[in-house]
């Protein structure tokens, strides 16, 4: 049988395999274009990590303004006010933040505001009538004991205060710097340049009753202290003898000055936001605190510090204090590590501001770890014990 023959191929063009190659290769860097457009589109919607001053269209303001700052530092959309306005060009900037789409919160840092100040040395009344501050923050934060006083029941409001969120990488123990004072004490003047003791400051930080304490430590305890802010004021007789006074340090000379103490001494009473008991206690020392402080009480517990009133129980008070000082009773800066600073305290925050605005606000919640109030923290690593 005749084998049947089997016909040829015809020979293969040259560019057979090539052509479909080329064909993938387009079709691949189309798929690339396309999903980059839609990232591309999303992410601008959302800020992006590491945006310029330039690039943030959120405007860095000043005081009595105060910025939210995410933790790759990109401004939120949200201002607080802080205090009172000093003038209308204030009011004009709270309108123009407004128009730009911004949220305006208040944040209690002054004295009893947005209540009526008791110091004798102010009057917001006038103030407060024209700019109606309580009724422009659509929410608040603050450090009080009871809020109800201040703010009306349906504005969202939160204990989140500014002194929550100090550095405690930069306030820190410092074993190499020997322990040279029992107690600090800050009272700043409110002009240095001026020789005038009775100011401002004198009711804020509560001198009057700070020298009758003082008079106790130094006569019956003889304790040695330093007196920052008050150089040349009147002080009890014998503390001349067991107290040092400086004019106003720098940061650093501060924080040397926490270090050479053993306890910091907080006569305070109007003062909502302490920064300096903040610092104090992350730098481990304890606190004799004013009972009645409007603010940073909440960081006062027995592992942190004892309370007084006046002058009439700082004797039980001093005693309780070096009590626990002799037994190693104290861990301050364990207790505001574990509780306060930029992470724990900026988490709060977070979840407060989001809970409240939610998509009202500029950076999406997913992207955000902690907000941070006035300063940027970046990347911020929470401080070991």
């Amino acid at each position: 049988m005749p084998r049947r023959r089997i016909p040829k191929l015809s020979k293969l063009p040259k560019n057979f395999f090539f052509i479909p190659v080329v064909i993938a290769i387009i079709l691949l860097v189309i798929l690339v274009v396309v999903f980059s457009r839609g990232t591309c589109a999303s992410n601008s919607v959302d800020v992006l990590e590491g945006f310029t001053d330039d690039e943030n269209t959120v405007s860095k303001v000043e005081r009595p303004f105060v910025n939210f700052y995410d933790n790759y530092g990109n401004r939120l959309n949200i201002i607080a006010i802080s205090k009172p306005y000093s003038n209308d060009d204030h009011q004009k900037k709270y309108e123009e933040l407004v128009k730009e789409g911004n949220i305006i919160i208040g944040v209690s840092s002054y004295l009893e505001f947005p209540n009526p100040v008791s110091s004798p040395y102010e009057n917001f009344d006038d103030n407060y009538e024209k700019y109606k501050y309580k009724e422009r923050c659509k929410a608040w934060l603050h450090g009080f004991r009871n809020p109800g006083d201040y703010f009306p029941n349906h504005i969202p409001q939160a204990l989140i205060s500014e002194s929550d969120f100090i550095d405690c990488q930069i306030n820190k123990p410092d074993t190499s710097v020997e322990k040279v004072y029992d107690f600090i004490y800050i009272c700043l003047k409110q002009d240095e340049k001026k020789d005038v003791c009775d100011d401002w400051a004198t009711y804020n930080k509560n001198w009057t009753l700070a020298k009758k304490c003082l008079k106790v430590m130094c006569e019956k305890y003889k304790l040695k202290g330093l007196l920052i802010g008050r150089k040349d004021c009147e002080i009890p007789n014998l503390c001349h003898k067991l107290m040092d006074s400086t004019n106003m340090l720098t940061h650093e000379e501060l924080r040397k000055s926490y270090n050479q103490s053993k306890f910091i001494f907080l006569p305070n009473y109007a003062d909502a936001s302490p920064r300096v008991l903040s610092e104090a206690l992350a730098t481990n020392l304890p606190t004799l605190c004013n009972r009645n402080i409007l603010g940073g009480w909440k960081y006062v517990n027995d592992k942190t510090g004892v309370f007084f009133t006046d002058e009439n129980d700082i004797d039980s008070a001093i005693n309780e204090m070096n009590r626990k000082l002799s037994n190693n009773e104290f861990r301050a800066r364990e207790e505001y590590i574990k509780n306060y600073g930029p992470v724990n305290s900026g988490i709060r925050l977070r979840d407060f501001l989001y809970d409240t605005f939610g998509n009202q606000i500029n950076i999406p919640r997913h992207k955000t770890d902690y907000v941070t109030i006035d300063y940027p923290k970046t990347d911020y690593a929470k401080c070991e014990l």
